[in-house]
């Protein structure tokens, strides 16, 4: 298979998948439950990356590997599937950019 015809049918999955969470009852359910574990750890992260010294010297490399950290303690204690933690660290990782925000923020304080 050709990599173009690979692409388009790869698209293809991804768009019925990301279809499915949005159109039906039961994936808007799971993708609201999604966010809510992530609003969880995310506030946690926060928390820790804030209240100490850890954000002088924060780097992303350093924020990925507290939310794999972050995730896995999450995980164990609420059993969440693997591929739910994973897709989970994958929305964490996003919000590097949000943190570094919060960053900026207390250096210019």
């Amino acid at each position: 298979m050709g990599t173009f015809k690979r692409g388009l049918v790869l698209g293809g999955i991804i768009g019925a998948g990301l279809a499915w969470l949005n159109l039906s009852k039961r994936g808007r359910e799971l993708r609201d439950q999604l966010l809510d574990h992530a609003a969880t750890v995310y506030e946690d992260i926060k928390k820790e990356v804030l209240s100490s010294d850890t954000w002088k010297t924060i780097t992303k490399s350093k924020y990925y590997r507290l939310v794999e950290e972050s995730v896995d303690k999450y995980a164990i204690k609420t059993g969440l599937a693997d591929s739910v933690k994973d897709t989970l660290a994958k929305i964490l990782r996003g919000q590097w950019r949000a943190i570094e925000l919060e960053i900026n923020k207390r250096t210019k304080l």
